[in-house]
């Protein structure tokens, strides 16, 4: 019988053993994709120089993940804001309150989604046009 500690090793060494195949398969030509974009830097550079429907394709994916991203932690804030409501005397007579705070950190990654959301729409759409003025 294998410890516990041991079999959780092996898991951990199988699932090493799979993404290094998943990446050598990945690097080859004929799976080349798009690279993606991982920072602003990176995306202040797609933007100045975007020109196929490609190019407004990886942005519109950067804005995606991005929503992806704020839209979880407007849910954590949010969550937070609900519980701090639900506690109002865990924290007495401070300004701003922690409900306070936590309701503005959710409603302000609320609009920044909202605004990613918008921008990768765009994105989406130009590429679109780009593709069908192509054919």
């Amino acid at each position: 019988m294998l410890t516990k500690s041991f079999r959780q090793y092996l898991g951990s060494a199988a699932c090493s053993g799979i993404f290094l195949v998943g990446l050598s398969l990945g690097t080859s030509p004929v799976f080349a994709a798009p690279q993606s974009i991982s920072s602003e830097k990176e995306l202040s550079a797609a933007l100045r120089s975007e020109k196929t429907p490609e190019d407004h394709l990886r942005i519109s994916a950067y804005y995606k993940e991005k929503a992806q991203t704020l839209q979880r932690k407007e849910k954590e804030e949010q969550e937070l804001a609900d519980y701090f409501a639900t506690h109002p005397s865990m924290y007495g007579k401070q300004y701003p309150t922690p409900y306070e705070n936590h309701k503005w950190r959710a409603e302000n990654y609320q609009r920044e989604a909202s605004e990613a959301l918008q921008k990768a729409t765009q994105h989406q759409e130009a590429a679109e046009s780009l593709s069908a003025s192509s054919h």
